[in-house]
């Protein structure tokens, strides 16, 4: 199998806009210098767009969402390369435990994750596995994950409720970072449920991979610090569909590429989470399409009253928001989102709405020119 591209051979390989770049010296840098240089943050999705008339800023908003996703959601070649790797690592959970299955789940088992977004994997093995011998499990992986050579950074999180494998993959592999657990099914039983609301509501899929976006500009898109998880996400996308706290007709929801109201949704999904949902005394319900009482779960926390609280699709007693610590900067981030479109002057001088509140990297944009590059797009 051929190098997959990361962040050192892409950049060497093809330049920001996808033609073939010139070898250029490498100059060491130290990293406390690029720690404090600021983030560059593109919007090459805007190229696509034309000078079409529109009537309202909103329509521009939701043109610009189409183009957006359709630029960052991932080819057939990039899903490809990353199935190759998820195999290889499969030969080696394998290899050492002849009887496991390794299964994807999260954002890559939806095709909502973005070019450097991690790999979550959950082992499988017929049995129940006690905490300890998780552990004991996951320490033997790293071992075999060194020695085959796929990774040199490889990390077993093993005081954490659910033990978790982290690691990344060597450059010629893609520097890809996965997390792997196992026989923590709730991830890989969501998976059909999720695929069934992706199916039934069309405008989820460009909501949520917007808001990931936005959140992954903003630093609040990780768990692990307190951000929120990309399952979490989906749930609060869902619901606001399910609700529609501002009656929109069905069609939005169902037809948005026909309605054009994908801009009306975004602007009201940051208002509605910002604003309106009633985080002290109420929970997400996806089962239920609706939002219920704390109470009736013992879900009320006196300490954190503002508490984001989501019931798991799959585990009604798990609150799946319950990590998301950062929820007050969370609501500031979507209300301060939701007041720079809205104020956004519709010129033509101010066309690109939605890159006030989103881009990628020059790393992303350059992953996705390689992608591009070689699916010959």
């Amino acid at each position: 199998m051929e190098g997959l591209p990361s962040s050192a051979n892409l950049n060497a390989g093809v330049e920001a806009n996808g033609q073939p770049a010139r070898r250029k010296r490498q100059r060491k840098t130290h990293a406390t210098k690029s720690m404090a240089e600021p983030m560059t943050w593109l919007t090459p999705w805007t190229t696509t767009l034309g000078m079409t008339q529109y009537e309202s800023k909103e329509q521009r908003l939701h043109d610009e969402i189409v183009a957006y996703v359709s630029y960052i959601t991932p080819t057939t070649q990039e899903h490809h390369a990353r199935k190759e790797v998820v195999a290889r690592v499969e030969d080696v959970v394998k290899r050492r435990f002849s009887d496991a299955t390794v299964t994807t789940f999260g954002s890559m088992a939806h095709d909502l994750y973005f070019p450097d977004g991690d790999i979550d994997l959950v082992i499988c093995v017929p049995r129940e596995v006690e905490h300890s011998n998780k552990k004991k499990m996951l320490f033997q992986l790293s071992a075999a994950l060194k020695d085959s050579l796929m990774t040199q950074k490889v990390h077993v999180i093993h005081q954490a409720r659910v033990p978790i494998l982290s690691f990344e993959t060597i450059p010629d592999l893609g520097s890809l970072k996965m997390d792997m657990s196992i026989n923590a099914s709730d991830g890989v039983q969501a998976i059909p449920i999720i695929v069934d609301y992706l199916h039934k509501m069309p405008a989820l899929r460009h909501l949520v991979y917007v808001v990931k976006g936005f959140l992954l500009r903003e630093q609040l898109n990780s768990a692990s610090n307190g951000g929120m998880s990309s399952y979490a996400l989906i749930c609060l996308v869902i619901s606001f569909l399910q609700v529609n706290p501002k009656n929109r007709p069905a069609e939005f929801i169902q037809k948005p590429l026909e309605s054009e109201s994908l801009g009306i949704l975004l602007m009201d999904f940051f208002d509605y989470y910002a604003e309106t949902f009633p985080y002290d005394t109420s929970y997400i319900s996806v089962r239920e399409g609706k939002i219920l009482p704390k109470e009736d779960k013992g879900w009320e926390n006196e300490a954190q009253r503002d508490r984001l609280s989501i019931e798991c699709l799959v585990n009604p007693d798990h609150d799946v928001g319950r990590s998301t610590g950062k929820i007050a900067r969370i609501r500031s981030a979507f209300r301060d989102a939701h007041s720079k479109l809205q104020n956004l002057p519709f010129t033509i001088d101010c066309a690109n709405a939605l890159g006030t509140i989103l881009g990628v990297t020059e790393q992303v944009h350059t992953t996705i020119a390689f992608f591009r590059l070689m699916a010959g797009a």
